[in-house]
């Protein structure tokens, strides 16, 4: 769930990542009950195929019909970066991720009842750029770099990858992290 927005995120056998509404045209199953076979994602319901570039490739029914390029599922473009996949909502492709450090792992993904702004505060000391995709700060020898999503009004999904220092620590900071700005969204 990103920004109200029910996705479905899957690989297939060329490990590149793929992010499309959770929904297929046909019939509205959630594309995420599916299964994966090579590079295409086939939905459970009626066994549609759609390759990885969300074009509908094969309809068991239907196996000798050259499927009208029309039926495709609504993607989105999606980028890795720092162990993160990155999507952009407004379909634009131009946008990249952050440059993250050479040497950044990612850490744990946390749910925070508050919003980004309120995580933003807590964590870097003062409101930062509202659009930043990303924002870094350190403390206690650690490096923590925080991508997030809108899951709902109120709900945040924060993304942590750390540099250097001790994982512990880094786990230990963003708990901190969450627990302020929980509290703080209560205030």
């Amino acid at each position: 769930m990103v920004d109200g927005r029910e996705l479905v995120i899957w690989r297939g056998a060329d490990h590149e990542a793929h992010v499309w509404e959770d929904r297929c045209p046909h019939r509205g199953m959630r594309l995420s009950f599916g299964f994966v076979r090579g590079n295409s994602l086939n939905c459970l319901y009626h066994g549609w195929q759609y390759g990885g570039r969300a074009q509908c490739q094969h309809i068991p029914a239907h196996p000798d019909l050259t499927v009208p390029r029309s039926i495709r599922a609504n993607a989105y473009p999606a980028y890795e970066a720092g162990g993160m996949i990155w999507i952009r909502l407004d379909g634009s492709a131009d946008d990249r991720p952050p440059e993250l450090p050479a040497g950044a792992e990612p850490l744990a993904s946390l749910a925070v009842a508050a919003d980004a702004e309120t995580i933003r505060t807590v964590a870097v000391g003062a409101p930062t750029n509202p659009g930043a995709q990303l924002f870094s700060f350190s403390q206690e020898g650690a490096v923590l770099h925080l991508g997030w999503h809108l899951v709902h009004s109120g709900k945040t999904m924060l993304h942590a990858v750390t540099e250097g220092g001790s994982r512990e620590i880094a786990i230990r900071l963003l708990r901190k992290v969450r627990a302020f700005a929980e509290r703080s969204a209560m205030a």
